[in-house]
């Protein structure tokens, strides 16, 4: 009791002694709730609010405060004068934004009763074992605030100046709510950020209406927003870190009109960092269940509904067919979700006739298999276990999915015999699904626009241009800039990027990778007999040695890459001119792209997250690349051989 005491002398310290609307309950698990007026931190039972002392017992790829924490090292207040742990706290929730998501390493805490310097050494000790920014349950609970507010801010038409504090409403299930659905991938730790951002976000409510939490559980991203604009709720976020390794994780953040952008990120930041401020002002963090589940006002499965969607597009591509009920009848399909939320889409192809017999990992597994790690169509073990997989079942196609299904790739048969017998499987990837995808619309939308991102090639450009009659447009890499670049495009039909990401007009310009596999089996349905659909991309120009190289900071530092692109570039664009075999391509949006004479290309940019300059080579030969690319561009960094690890091009 002594402690107990103690702590509400803290606590009454801390938040003033005049405070007539903070209470302290002490029971002997030590649990504090408190409601306070001026704030939006509103634990008024600690019945309310399940959650224990004890530290969440989370898998071994995650972080937890293994550290003593009893001596405190300051560092210098900054010019705001932010005590230091408070401002480590909200660099690091700034650090979190990547691009128009939030990526983080996961880093456990207790649920509950964990001090704001615990939080601080925790940011620290991730950061310094070379493991970047921590996503912990913490930030998290101040991101679900953020959202909601943001959120309020829109549908109550005024600007967070003009809103005054939002009073308590308990109605959380009246027909005004404003609902945010949650769904996650499988990665483990996935549930208890839910469960924080679902905690952060109910204990918001507006003027007019309260917030109310649906959590739909595993799903994949582009279903999130499908959720959305067919009205199952207001917005939505999914918690995943797509392709990253398995202790990554990240927040997608979605409204009824998309994706948030960069600068609604910005905003949700600045939302963060004053919840976060509050809790520190009380010196403590808002509990969480840990591994106990999700607290919030419903749970649901929304992901039926979504499947059912995909069906319905499925039906509406493939020719009329004898057997409408059943018109993937005539197919052997392999499914390769990599246990990622993608598994589902294989019951799809089965309930409409299709042959899936020989498809694999199929159960959603944040452990993911041991032969591929996590899901991703471009790695290498992936692509060769889904041909395996084709070859032993003479699958007509081969369909891979990254962990969160918004990216698919696949693999495909070179020659088909008149027996039907399927033979050399390769992978349709990069330029390649794009010039397929290309051949589609080429039919149903001549002349139209495909917009890209930077690094495709010298001959998908020729085959779209020349030989499909479509217009090509190269926008900077990120799957945002392609899709909100094709927005603005009068006659754009595709955004696309070589890593697989896709996005249609037909399908709302949603980032989905389920959605691009059904115009790839519906075109294998309406070609059946025809021969391989490699066939239809033959006049597509492919350079036999293609790859990228990336040049990383040695400090781990953007300035570091940011400063030393700036100037490799201006040394770069100089050099042009003197070099025979380079001819600078004026019309690059991103970083320095040169056409070489032979008809291939090599461009450097800087990475848009990372302190990583890449450097993309497409030649002849290995040969040619070595000594007309580079070896010329290892010379410009090498006067940067200080600041950056320059292994990846000397070898």
């Amino acid at each position: 009791m002594k402690n107990s005491a103690s702590l509400l002398i803290l606590l009454l310290t801390v938040i003033g002694p005049n405070r007539q609307d903070v209470t302290a309950f002490l029971p002997s698990s030590s649990f504090v709730s408190i409601t306070y007026s001026s704030s939006r931190c509103k634990y008024t039972t600690s019945s309310h609010l399940p959650a224990t002392n004890e530290a969440s017992t989370e898998t071994s790829s995650s972080y937890s405060p293994s550290t003593s924490f009893d001596t405190i090292q300051f560092t210098e207040i900054d010019a705001s004068n932010t005590p230091p742990n408070l401002q480590t706290i909200l660099t690091s929730l700034k650090e979190l934004k990547s691009g128009s998501d939030l990526r983080g390493t996961y880093a456990a805490h207790a649920n509950s009763g964990g001090t704001i310097a615990n939080m601080s050494h925790l940011i620290k000790q991730v950061k310094g074992e070379g493991n970047g920014v921590a996503l912990t349950p913490f930030a998290s609970h101040c991101f679900g605030v953020a959202f909601a507010r943001w959120l309020l801010q829109r549908e109550e038409g005024s600007s967070s100046e003009e809103v005054p504090p939002p009073q308590r409403n308990n109605q959380k299930h009246g027909a005004n709510a404003l609902t945010i659905c949650i769904g996650r991938d499988p990665r483990l730790h996935g549930e208890r950020l839910a469960d924080a951002f679902a905690r952060g976000a109910e204990s918001v409510d507006g003027v007019t209406k309260p917030v109310r939490v649906l959590y739909t559980g595993v799903t994949t991203t582009p279903s999130m927003y499908e959720f959305c604009r067919s009205g199952k709720c207001d917005a939505a976020i999914i918690i995943t870190a797509s392709h990253l390794p398995e202790d990554k994780n990240g927040i997608k953040f979605f409204s009824s009109t998309g994706g948030l952008d960069k600068s609604d990120i910005d905003e949700l930041i600045v939302f963060a960092q004053e919840e976060a401020t509050q809790w520190y002002d009380i010196g403590i963090m808002p509990p969480s269940s840990g591994n106990a589940g999700v607290l919030c006002s419903e749970l649901v499965n929304f992901l039926p509904y979504y499947k059912e969607t995909l069906k319905q597009a499925i039906g509406r591509e493939v020719d009329p067919n004898p057997n409408p009920a059943k018109p993937l009848s005539n197919l052997n399909i392999v499914v390769n979700p990599g246990n990622g939320s993608g598994s589902f889409f294989s019951d799809l192809l089965r309930e409409l006739g299709a042959n899936v017999a020989g498809s694999l990992h199929l159960t959603p597994d944040g452990t993911f298999p041991d032969t591929i790690g996590v899901p991703n169509p471009e790695k290498k073990e992936m692509v060769d276990e889904t041909i395996r997989a084709c070859e032993e079942c003479n699958a007509d196609v081969g369909i891979m999915f990254d962990t969160d299904a918004d990216r698919s790739g696949f693999v495909l048969p070179r020659s088909i015999d008149s027996n039907g017998v399927c033979s050399s499987y390769e992978p349709l990837n990069k330029n390649r699904l794009i010039a397929l995808l290309s051949v589609i619309f080429s039919t149903s939308a001549p002349g139209c626009t495909i917009v890209t991102d930077s690094t495709t090639s010298e001959g998908l450009n020729t085959f779209l241009e020349k030989k499909l009659g479509l217009k090509h447009f190269r926008y900077l890499r990120g799957y945002a800039n392609v899709i909100n670049k094709a927005k603005e495009l009068q006659g754009s039909e595709m955004a696309i990027e070589t890593s697989g990401h896709c996005a249609l007009r037909e399908n709302g310009w949603v980032d989905d990778g389920t959605y691009t596999a059904v115009k790839i089996i519906a075109l294998l349905a309406n070609s059946k007999n025809k021969g391989s659909l490699l066939d239809l991309i033959s006049e597509l120009e492919e350079m036999p040695f293609d790859k990228e190289f990336r040049v990383k900071a040695k400090d781990g530092l953007l300035e570091t890459t940011t400063a030393v692109f700036e100037s490799v570039s201006k040394s770069l664009k100089e050099k042009c001119s003197a070099e025979k075999e380079w001819t600078l391509d004026e019309d690059n949006l991103e970083g320095v792209r040169v056409r070489l004479s032979s008809g291939g290309f090599f461009m450097i940019r800087q990475s848009l997250h990372d302190p990583v300059i890449s450097l993309q080579v497409e030649s002849v030969t290995e040969e040619y690349a070595r000594s007309v690319a580079v070896s010329p561009l290892f010379e410009l960094f090498s006067e940067y051989a200080q600041v950056l690890d320059l292994s990846a091009i000397e070898r």
